[in-house]
């Protein structure tokens, strides 16, 4: 190579280097302004602003730094502590922009993660996960292995989420229920199939999970042990759905005992009733419609004593209610539904038993025959629901009553 040459290579790499060690300067040049704002009292907005804006630079000299993610996190944190209304918005957007021009800024992805996930945004999480798997599929074997770690982060920090909506869904839609129920089963299925492949990819070469980020690593790790802590949980929802899949009856009793809910939470007595009667008229095994049906007795009934109109009517309907909960808890099967666990709702049958009875006490008063015997199993019920369902509010709060005023 000619002597001309050498030094034309020598030069583009000097300038080369000298550009690198110019954009580090100008990055940690807008990290210090956006530094000093994060850690001062009450800020202006206007500053505030001028601070995410400074990381937005940072990140457009220096790409992949983690400190820059770091400081977006300190300074969104500090910034909503002190009022600013737009710390949230701001911080997804440089988060978003850091995304854009490096995907694999796996500091970042992280962060966003964690973003999502506080927030319950499952769309989020599913978009986070997509496209971590698309560069997992053409990366080499480090990138492959940062990527799998954050769609496993990603999906794992989605499921609680996804069950707490088909909980909800259990006394709003049925569809939304099959939903949910559908989509909780999928995501766990990718779970498990990510956390094996990573755990196979950190086997055969286990310098991947020391240059991995730490954080990555961890949030990967906690989210999917906690996202798979009780294989039976999953095995309700995989159970149900293949049941609503095979069984018509089943999927229109089911239906029908969410249809049931949204009426009892309206108050509306009659209709839940007739809810609740044709999904046992659909499929008789369905204990969550018996259990709902001295639900609804007891609230009518406690209702009716409250407004003082009917004494009879209302001993009635709480009597009902009492051999309701009674045969649901002799009875062999729980609940057949998805998202309720086994404990609280045996839990709360009894806690339902226990607020029966003390409803009759106080309507029946004197004429109520064998308190002693009605104490004892009030009692009972009680300490059973309190096992069964600790954090049971119903519980806890006639455990109080009963400490202060006796049966």
């Amino acid at each position: 190579m000619k002597t001309r040459e050498l030094c034309a290579l020598a030069l583009a790499a000097a300038l080369l280097s000298g550009c690198g060690i110019l954009k580090q300067k100008a990055a940690e040049h807008y990290l210090r302004k956006a530094a000093r704002t994060a850690a001062a009292q009450n800020p202006p907005p206007a500053e505030v602003e001028a601070a995410f804006a400074s990381i937005d630079k940072a990140l457009s000299y220096a790409p992949a730094s983690e400190r820059a993610v770091e400081l977006l996190e300190q300074l969104a944190e500090a910034s909503e502590k002190n009022g600013f209304a737009k710390a949230q918005d701001l911080e997804a957007d440089s988060l978003k922009k850091a995304l854009a021009m490096t995907p694999a800024n796996w500091y970042a992805r992280a962060s966003m993660i964690n973003f999502l996930s506080a927030r319950g945004d499952t769309g989020g999480l599913e978009a986070q996960a997509a496209q971590s798997q698309d560069l997992a599929a053409a990366g080499d074997p480090k990138t492959r292995y940062c990527a799998l770690l954050a769609a496993l982060a990603a999906r794992s920090s989605a499921l609680p989420w996804l069950e707490s909506e088909g909980y909800l869904a259990l006394n709003k839609s049925p569809d939304v229920l099959f939903e949910k129920a559908g989509a909780y089963a999928e995501t766990a299925g990718k779970i498990q199939d990510l956390r094996t492949e990573t755990q196979k990819l950190s086997a055969s070469d286990p310098t991947l999970k020391n240059s991995a980020p730490a954080a990555l690593v961890s949030a990967a790790e906690v989210a999917s042990a906690d996202a798979l802590h009780d294989p039976r949980a999953m095995q309700r929802v995989l159970d149900f759905n293949a049941k609503v899949r095979a069984e018509e009856p089943f999927r229109k009793a089911v239906e029908m005992e969410v249809q049931g809910n949204a009426e009892l939470i309206k108050k509306e007595y009659s209709k839940a009733r007739a809810f609740y009667q044709g999904a046992l008229n659909q499929y008789p095994g369905l204990t969550d419609a018996r259990r709902q049906l001295a639900e609804t007795d007891f609230q009518e009934g406690a209702a009716i004593a409250a407004a003082g109109e009917n004494h009879k009517a209302a001993a009635q309907l709480l009597y009902k209610a009492y051999g309701g909960a009674r045969d649901v808890i002799n009875s062999v099967s729980g609940s057949a539904l998805p998202f309720i666990k086994p404990d609280r709702f045996l839990g709360e049958v009894y806690a339902l038993k226990a607020a029966d009875l003390s409803a009759l006490r106080a309507v029946e008063g004197k004429r109520l025959k064998n308190t002693a015997k009605l104490e004892a199993e009030f009692k009972a019920a009680l300490d059973e629901a309190l096992k069964l369902n600790p954090e049971g509010r119903l519980a806890g709060e006639m455990l109080d009553r009963y400490n202060r005023e006796g049966f």
